[in-house]
């Protein structure tokens, strides 16, 4: 337990401010199913088939809002090679611009273990992103010095519980010996994103004018790479690795509230490359805590979609039965 302490405290003392504007990008493919989990084997963790999961999510994203997430997740071994997965975040923003919360976008997945041996093991993940969570929340007025002028107006994406998006979700994750490696894809089916934020829309506040644009956004593909090392020290696992995520086009927008007005976001595609350590300490056979840590090292110039983030720190329980 003193090893699992040690190492928040050594994420939490990392310099964040030198990387403020930056963002990690996760649309949700790059830890869905069993991408990028953890090496179970080194954890002490036994083969129990089902397991129940919940964590705690605390990150700063664009101009230092506070996204705070709560996400139950379960999993079911149907067979021993066959599984289902189910995550239902709620999340809460808050940022100078005002506060909202409520259900995010729910992502449920099937993986298929192709391999499954001690040292080697390759499983494949299918599954979807379905848009449950809100794009159109609103803010209750705009500051006017002292006073708050009474006009709706729509909150920027960092505010937002979702993406406004149907994506599939598509996935091969391998380990070999304490070697893990994943391959991800995230592919929007439809776009349903109702923000309306415009500088203008907020009469060109000086703090909401430095959020990105996002009237009627149109989000793009995501590809996912990412490398892991697992290693154990007592009954703490650690995993060390680098997260890759290449946005594919440029997002789009409309600069006049019409849809068939859409233009290209210049500087939204490219690669987020993250850094990332999980780690789980087994408390009994059942039961584990667990902890992950992300931070990017390079970024898109660009972030409409409200993913911006400087660091994620979580927290969760997870119980195997």
């Amino acid at each position: 337990m003193r090893t699992t302490i040690l190492l928040l405290l050594f994420a939490n003392c990392i310099p964040f401010n030198t990387i403020s504007a930056q963002g990690c990008s996760d649309a949700g493919v790059c830890t869905a199913g069993p991408i990028g989990q953890l090496h179970t084997d080194s954890a002490g963790v036994g083969e129990r088939r089902n397991y129940a999961k919940l964590t705690f999510s605390y990150a700063v994203g664009e101009q230092s809002t506070t996204i705070v997430q709560v996400i139950p997740e379960i999993g079911f071994g149907i067979t021993d090679r066959f599984g289902v997965q189910l995550k239902v975040p709620y999340i809460s923003a808050s940022g100078n611009l005002g506060d909202n919360s409520g259900v995010g976008d729910v992502i449920a997945t099937v993986s298929y273990a192709f391999i499954k041996e001690k040292e080697r093991n390759v499983s494949g993940m299918l599954g979807v992103r379905l848009p449950t969570g809100s794009t159109d929340a609103n803010a209750p007025g705009i500051p006017v010095g002292a006073a708050t002028l009474n006009v709706v107006v729509p909150f920027p994406m960092p505010y937002q519980t979702g993406l406004g998006t149907t994506d599939l979700l598509m996935g091969i994750n391998a380990r070999h010996g304490r070697w893990v490696a994943a391959l991800a894809y995230q592919h929007v089916f439809s776009n349903a994103n109702n923000n309306r934020f415009t500088h203008a829309s907020w009469l060109d506040d000086e703090n909401a004018s430095k959020y990105f644009e996002s009237n009627l956004l149109e989000r793009k593909d995501d590809a996912v790479a990412r490398i892991q090392y697992a290693f154990p020290v007592g009954k703490l696992a650690l995993q060390p690795g680098l997260l890759g995520i290449m946005h594919l086009a440029k997002d789009r927008r409309s600069p006049t509230g019409d849809e068939a007005d859409r233009v290209d976001i210049d500087g939204s595609d490219g690669l987020t490359l993250n850094l990332t350590v999980d780690a789980r300490y087994r408390l009994t056979d059942a039961l584990a805590l667990e902890a992950a840590y992300g931070s990017p090292l390079v970024v898109r110039e660009t972030r409409p979609d409200g993913l911006t983030r400087s660091f994620v720190l979580t927290v969760g329980l997870r119980y195997a039965f």
